[in-house]
């Protein structure tokens, strides 16, 4: 072939070479990054769901309910012998009876498995502190009920069954601002989280360290606080110097919980006066099977 011809192809090939390269990158890069966008489309839509489905059964769960003019006065009468505020004897509508708390419960279980991996961190911790208050109160509420269901304390289903119903309206009365504040500030989480929305992954490795770290010390002082002789003192001291109010609260408020449970069992036979004041109690038998049972069904939660 000629020179001028043999110039021709090379010139051809050095616009038709970087060209063809640049198209195929070109492509390759937006293929690439439709799929990305399409990855982070579900990502933001699966999280935002989340957002709006936890929410929307917290509040739900959280929204007080009117108790009856019996109901009222009868909690007024019981809960009168107890430092404990309650919001004009309401109580959130988890608390209605067993099976709406269970409910409630349940449905947080699923979202939450359902949702955990498309949650950021901030809003995750703070459904897990949120929830931690409605597991703590089905620990110490399923083992009353299985305590009322105890064959060898004889009550009659029926009868069980108001018991159950009626000391879940008395712990509701009892938390709901507990219930309130572990929906305030899971909303208030989402909500910061949502004012600016992001899908990068943030490793934070000092704050993820500082997390785990403090994670692994309450789990050393909690198991020495269960322990018995002067570290089971030195344990519990530290828990409670490193609660805050709302968890001193809700401390004291369990305290409580468990001494109405034990009323609660009797009550067909006593009166609420003659019950706390002492003027007239079940036999020391009677009381020491209850507590038998009773703390038989928390250890073996």
């Amino acid at each position: 072939m000629p020179q001028y011809m043999w110039e021709g192809v090379f010139s051809v090939l050095n616009v038709l070479v970087p060209g063809v390269v640049l198209a195929l990158f070109a492509a390759y890069y937006q293929n690439r990054r439709k799929r990305e966008i399409k990855i982070e489309g579900k990502l933001a839509v699966e999280r935002i769901d989340g957002y709006e489905h936890i929410l929307k059964a917290f509040f739900e769960a959280q929204e007080l309910q009117d108790a009856t003019l019996e109901e009222a006065e009868n909690a007024e009468t019981i809960l009168g012998y107890f430092d404990v505020d309650t919001f004009h004897f309401e109580y959130p509508r988890a608390f209605v009876d067993e099976e709406s708390f269970d409910a409630f419960y349940d449905r947080m279980k699923d979202l939450k498995k359902d949702y955990q991996i498309y949650l950021d961190r901030k809003v995750s911790r703070q459904l897990d502190k949120s929830l931690h208050l409605y597991t703590l109160l089905k620990l110490w509420l399923d083992a009353f009920c299985d305590t009322e269901h105890a064959v060898v304390l004889k009550v009659p289903e029926a009868r069980a069954k108001q018991h159950i119903d009626w000391m879940y309206k008395l712990t509701g009365m009892m938390v709901f601002s507990h219930c309130t504040w572990a929906y305030g500030a899971l909303d208030r989480v989402v909500c910061k989280q949502m004012s600016h929305f992001s899908l990068t992954y943030r490793k934070h490795p000092i704050r993820n360290g500082l997390d785990k770290m403090g994670d692994r010390i309450l789990f050393w002082i909690d198991n020495g606080a269960r322990k018995g002789g002067l570290i089971g003192k030195i344990g519990q001291g530290l828990l409670w110097l490193m609660m805050d109010k709302n968890a001193r609260s809700l401390s004291h408020i369990m305290e409580t919980v468990v001494q109405v449970m034990r009323y609660v069992h009797f009550s067909d036979d006593y009166q609420p006066q003659e019950f706390f004041e002492m003027q007239r109690l079940p036999n020391q038998n009677d009381q020491e099977l209850w507590s038998k049972v009773f703390k038989s069904q928390i250890h073996g939660s």
